[in-house]
């Protein structure tokens, strides 16, 4: 395959959740024997990259963003095809959109239960030697153990004896290690399967793309053995704006640099270094974070009283130094002691009646110290964030590429630019800052990649039809270029399709519903096939399947003429 000199080149890519691109050889969900379908048919059209989201183990959660392990693959996405097993769980027909992940990944444990059982001198030999090479493994197989053993209960509400990894660790591997080593094999089993895919990426000149969540679920193996990793008593967030006048709050417990980088990083160059024997780029999900992230008290349910972290704050000193008592504030709801004797402005604090009811003279003095050290904060939360990149840069040869959705502020967006990191526009939102409108595709970021949708957005279709004002869509895409106005959702997606290909972004990667030309329930329904909706239940979300099997969508020619010929007139094709 070519050298990665040349990936750094115009190319189109596809977008995929792995549990709903099933194959004829699938197990019910989609595995990863589909990924060599996938490939064949992105390769025979004209795509060189395909993109998966986080393959991470689960456990009985459905988020691959908020896994049981930032290491471990979920058992889910192995292949019983690829371990010789041609056992058919389903009809040909894919006749629901909606998988069954627990169900279906318990099934395939005990069908892989069996094999390891029965020959079980040589695979507990097998999973022995992967746990010397990968020791991530000792903590990942005890603690999944547990996790089952207590029905997914938080490990902080296990008996106290399992709250030290070390006792838990050695306990289990003495008590249970046949059971241990189960779980370690299933790891190797992944390991085998995925590494092997990466290499026949590479003999058909197919590159795949990762992805490397930048927080971790609080009810985790690495928090569990780690929790000096992270910053317990705070979650990460997003502060107001407006699609949610009261941010978001997320969970995930907050990463304490200053502890990892007295580690030198190590928890992160082992994450890096595990990926990439599978992959030849990744995304980096919210970059913004690494340069700093909303942190919000751990028991809040919104995100009103959360800063940007970390944060110097304004010192007591600073407010005496006004006249200002700013314990008299903090009683207002204004401002939080966030550390001793220094302390921080709540979010849009201005708006509140408490700051409105303030004399004109206070105000004049309590405003600007909201603002005291912004310009000394910027340099310094650039300079971390740049460290960390570059630490990141040294640990791995894959390609990074920065998730910079949302609102980013000017001085990590310059950042971004300074470093060359390939970050991502969504057409639906990458829009003129002075008029609020569309840009043509000259306009576009060269180091980027142009979407029309991704895993937390609707379907393109759904977008055109249900938001915003459908005019001055049809005035941008089409009666621009001069184009008769579409018909039909096949001309309209068309029109799409072409227009986000043209965009003169370095990279195209499209999610592979929105590639569904010639599938009038895509088309008509696109509502019904979206993969994720932030802010509802997590079980209601992640269970998509794509109703056609990979081979037979494959197989249609007026759509593969068309996706190659849409992509060798953007110069795509390579």
């Amino acid at each position: 395959m070519e050298s990665f000199e040349n990936v750094k080149k115009r190319r189109a890519g596809v977008l995929v959740s792995l549990p709903s691109i099933v194959s004829e050889h699938s197990f019910e969900c989609g595995d990863i024997y589909s990924l060599y379908p996938l490939c064949d048919w992105a390769k025979d059209v004209g795509f060189s990259i395909i993109q998966l989201l986080p393959l991470n183990d689960t456990g009985f959660g459905f988020s691959p963003y908020s896994a049981i392990s930032a290491f471990a693959i979920d058992p889910l996405y192995i292949s019983l095809y690829k371990l010789g097993l041609n056992i058919k769980s389903r009809k040909r027909e894919i006749r629901f959109l909606k998988n069954h992940p627990i169900r279906i990944r318990n099934r395939k444990l005990e069908i892989i239960r069996s094999i390891y059982t029965s020959h079980l001198k040589e695979t507990m030999l097998e999973a022995t030697y992967f746990l010397e090479k990968h020791p991530w493994c000792y903590s990942y197989s005890a603690f999944r153990l547990l996790y089952e053993e207590f029905n997914g209960k938080d490990w902080w509400e296990w008996p106290r004896e399992f709250l030290d990894p070390n006792y838990a660790k050695e306990h289990i591997f003495t008590k249970r290690r046949e059971d241990a080593l189960f779980w370690v094999y299933l790891q190797k089993i992944a390991y085998d399967q995925l590494s092997e895919v990466k290499i026949h990426f590479e003999d058909v000149g197919v590159y795949l793309k990762g992805d490397m969540p930048i927080l971790t679920s609080r009810n985790s193996c690495d928090v569990w053995e780690h929790p000096e990793f992270f910053i317990m008593n705070l979650q990460a967030g997003a502060p107001p704006d407006d699609f949610s006048n009261t941010g978001q709050t997320w969970g995930f417990p907050v990463l304490n640099w200053e502890a990892l980088e007295k580690t030198n990083y190590c928890w992160w160059k082992d994450r890096l270094s595990y990926l990439e024997h599978f992959f030849h780029l990744y995304r980096i999900d919210h970059v913004i974070g690494m340069y700093r992230i909303w942190a919000i008290p751990s028991k809040d349910t919104t995100a009103l009283h959360g800063w940007f972290h970390p944060q110097f704050g304004i010192a007591k000193e600073e407010f005496l130094k006004e006249g200002l008592d700013p314990k008299h504030f903090e009683n207002l709801g204004l401002i939080h002691e966030f550390i001793p004797n220094h302390y921080i402005f709540y979010w849009d604090f201005w708006k509140k009646d408490g700051y409105q009811n303030l004399e004109e003279e206070i105000k004049a003095k309590l405003f600007p110290l909201s603002e005291l050290h912004i310009e000394e904060e910027e340099k310094h939360w650039k300079e971390s964030g740049e460290k960390i990149l570059e630490i990141f840069d040294s640990f791995s040869s894959m390609i990074p590429c920065a998730e910079d959705l949302g609102s980013v502020p000017s001085f990590i967006r310059d950042s971004l630019f300074e470093r060359q990191l390939i970050g991502i526009d969504v057409v639906r939102w990458t829009r003129s800052f002075t008029t609020g409108e569309f840009i043509p595709e000259e306009l576009y970021r060269e180091n980027a990649i142009s979407v029309l949708s991704t895993h937390d957005t609707c379907l393109a279709m759904e977008w055109w039809k249900k938001e915003g004002d459908i005019e001055s869509k049809l005035q941008f895409f089409f009666d621009r270029l001069g184009k008769p106005r579409p018909k039909s959702d096949e001309e309209t997606l068309f029109g799409l399709l072409e227009f986000v290909f043209q965009t003169s972004s370095l990279f195209s990667i499209q999610l592979f519903q929105d590639l569904a030309l010639g599938l009038p329930d895509v088309l008509e329904h696109p509502e019904d096939h979206r993969i994720n909706v932030p802010g509802t239940p997590d079980h209601s979300n992640w269970t998509y399947r794509f109703p056609v099997l990979i081979e037979d969508f494959a197989s249609d020619f007026q759509r593969n003429f068309t996706i190659r010929k849409l992509l060798l007139e953007s110069d795509r094709n390579t």
